[in-house]
């Protein structure tokens, strides 16, 4: 890698920040990291970019969704490890094959985390030292951190946000508030409303939040299950949505409303994430 550019000439204008390297990942399984990782690409292909995607996962979803464009890593198991401690870092080659094709290219890249393998890609990113290349190439990395309005899932987003800030200092860490669940309101000094007023909240004034709302209910689901992505539902003509849905005309401009209601919504809430993100 090339070393960053010396005796650059002062300049009143501020540094240009290059965040082509997001990640999506927390500790907690089931709180819709696929989905926000979907959304995040959407919008930046909205904005004229197609981003690559590694997923650290064997889930068949976004390959389906993003066919040519999505590299699948399977970590190795820690019986891998215990036999052979480099072993990990050979499972994550083509991530970082994938790290240096954006160094080369440009094209930005979303690393998509299984909850299961958050704690092996903490240990990798700490061993190989990520955070001194991407220091070395000028570019920040943001980790979006999904959370549920679910106590595990809020303590995972803050172990997460912790791990991370060690192992990737450089990183921009963001917590995304999935709403899918319910609102971030609890009854008072209930399990789930101390984690939040104790644990979560004060993160998200530290780092930075973004809320991501939920679908009217019941929108969704029949695209899930046809396999399409919200820009796919939002370009969609009607007879394309009643196809998918098996839904009366009237009921599919329902869906279609309310899925591009949504990712209205949700192009708002990353605004500024999004911008930097070519």
């Amino acid at each position: 890698m090339s070393a960053k550019q010396q005796n650059t000439p002062p300049t009143d204008e501020p540094e240009t920040v290059h965040q082509s390297l997001t990640f999506v990942g927390s500790d907690k399984g089931g709180i819709g990291k696929s989905f926000i990782t979907t959304v995040v690409a959407d919008l930046m292909e909205v904005n004229g970019t197609a981003a690559r995607i590694v997923q650290i996962d064997d889930q068949d979803r976004l390959p389906a969704l993003f066919p040519g464009r999505v590299t699948t890593v399977v970590p190795a198991t820690l019986d891998d490890l215990r036999r052979d401690p480099a072993a990990i870092v050979a499972a994550f080659d083509p991530l970082y094959a994938a790290f240096e094709r954006m160094l080369s290219d440009k094209v930005p890249l979303i690393i998509d985390i299984g909850g299961p393998q958050q704690t092996v890609i903490e240990e990798y990113l700490a061993l190989v030292d990520l955070d001194a290349d991407l220091i070395e190439a000028g570019m920040t990395a943001r980790w979006l951190i999904p959370a549920t309005a679910e106590p595990e899932s809020m303590r995972g987003a803050v172990r997460t946000a912790k791990a991370i800030g060690r192992v990737l200092p450089s990183a921009q860490r963001r917590i995304v508030l999935n709403r899918r669940d319910g609102p971030f309101r609890f009854y008072p000094n209930s399990p789930a409303d101390l984690v939040w007023r104790e644990q979560l909240q004060p993160l998200c004034t530290e780092l930075g939040q973004i809320d991501v709302p939920a679908i009217a209910a019941g929108s969704w689901q029949p695209f899930e299950a046809a396999a399409k992505r919200p820009i796919d539902v939002v370009a969609a003509e009607i007879d394309d949505i009643r196809s998918w849905t098996g839904r009366s005309r009237p009921a599919a401009k329902v869906l279609r409303g309310d899925v591009a209601a949504f990712l209205a919504a949700a192009d708002a809430a990353f605004g500024k994430e999004m911008s930097n993100a070519r």
